[in-house]
């Protein structure tokens, strides 16, 4: 290693790196195997070795963490000192959130209940609880519900902790120097950990430890720590060296709790008490191993491919579109494929629901992106980052942080 490293990151409203699109498009590939995994219920019971690969899953949405620290806090530690600091910031986060969210729930709540006769339990059981939802607080009401089993649209519980994340992380990065934000972040880390076994040891559900924000801030955290460190030459440094030994540590501490618990569920106990830790510190290993090499190393030719890169743009809407659908296609296709292909096994009948959900969704999703969220994000433009650039100088920021803010 040279003995003089630049920072990796300088400055993230001005820098685009094409790997984080694919590393949104893992995570939610990973996400939605997981999905598919919990469907799939075959008749004898048993589940193959690649049900136990998409069982893992779901680490894609600490992943997402993770980018979200990463992004979030790099962003705002280059605008704190600049005007509209706080509007800026905020208009410009919920003209990306809100409008898809908020779509998903006026179909949910207001549309569904007038079209459908009958709504499924899953659906029902969410309009029951509608304001929990409409509150970004649907993380809390599966915490006190201890998980998903009673009430629908688990997936909305990440989304809610991103949200809160959101509004609160702002202002520590408004009023803390970097040094004390670094401080904060370690803090933040170390206190998720910490409270799970606390908690866990004073009686709470480790299902309820998943959906809670401040047991489960690890991904958001080392994101967090990872854009304080590489916006200088010292903490890039720091960083680079420790790689190595984090990960490595990560995944002995993974690989025990997976000994430990005899399976990779989000609620396995140990994966719950320290492996959210690990995961979250794998997640920033990788992240950071990309932004080290070169565009033109294979992990990055990788990440940057056009169908990794594209999956990742549409990530948001893919993650809001393809449970409920699955959930929707599954009901109906199955006893459909069942009365038609009785030859056909169970495992089978699951692949083509599997590729028929897919490509619904993915239509769905590019549909969303190219006719409803790019307009909304052209109001973007009212809330630049940096006001002063001249006018020709901004059109190309403005789509350099469209890109970089897509996920």
């Amino acid at each position: 290693m040279d003995k003089v490293v630049r920072p990796l990151v300088e400055d993230l409203t001005r820098q685009h790196f094409r790997q984080l699109d694919g590393l949104r498009g893992i995570a939610i590939l990973m996400v939605i195997a997981c999905h598919f995994d919990l469907l799939y219920q075959p008749v004898d019971g048993g589940k193959g070795l690649v049900s136990k690969f998409a069982q893992a899953g779901w680490m894609g949405v600490d992943l997402f963490f993770v980018l979200s620290g990463f992004l979030i806090t790099g962003i705002l530690l280059a605008t704190r000192d600049s005007p509209h600091y706080f509007r800026n910031f905020l208009a410009r986060r919920f003209l990306r959130i809100w409008p898809l969210y908020y779509a998903n729930l006026v179909l949910f709540f207001l549309v569904l209940p007038h079209v459908l006769p009958d709504l499924p339990r899953d659906f029902q059981s969410m309009l029951d609880k509608q304001a929990w939802f409409w509150l970004y607080g649907a993380n809390w009401l599966f915490a006190q519900e201890g998980g998903f089993r009673q009430t629908g649209g688990g997936y909305f519980w990440s989304l809610a902790v991103e949200e809160q994340f959101y509004l609160l992380w702002p202002l520590a990065v408004y009023w803390l120097s970097s040094r004390s934000l670094l401080r904060l972040s370690i803090g933040l880390l170390c206190a998720s950990l910490g409270l799970r076994l606390f908690l866990e040891a004073n009686g709470v559900s480790v299902q309820s430890l998943y959906t809670i924000t401040f047991t489960h801030l690890d991904g958001l955290a080392v994101g967090a720590i990872l854009a304080i460190g590489l916006r200088s030459q010292k903490g890039t440094q720091q960083l680079l060296r420790i790689l190595p030994y984090c990960c490595g540590i990560s995944m002995v501490v993974l690989g025990i709790a997976r000994w430990q618990d005899g399976a990779f569920y989000y609620w396995s106990r140990y994966t719950v008490l320290y492996g959210y830790t690990a995961i979250a510190v794998l997640a920033g290993c990788l992240l950071l191993w990309s932004l080290r090499l070169s565009q033109q190393a294979g992990l990055n030719r990788l990440l940057a491919c056009a169908p990794l890169a594209a999956v990742g743009r549409v990530s948001y809407a893919l993650y809001l579109i393809h449970a409920p659908l699955a959930a929707f296609l599954k009901s109906g296709l199955m006893p459909a494929l069942a009365k038609y292909l009785p030859a056909w096994s169970y495992g089978a009948r699951y692949c083509v629901v599997i590729v028929v959900v897919l490509s619904v969704s993915w239509l769905l999703a590019i549909a969303s992106w190219h006719f409803f969220e790019k307009p909304i994000l052209a109001l973007k433009g009212r809330f630049s980052y940096d006001q002063s650039v001249p006018a020709p100088a901004a059109v190309g920021l403005k789509m350099a942080e469209d890109r970089r803010e897509s996920g």
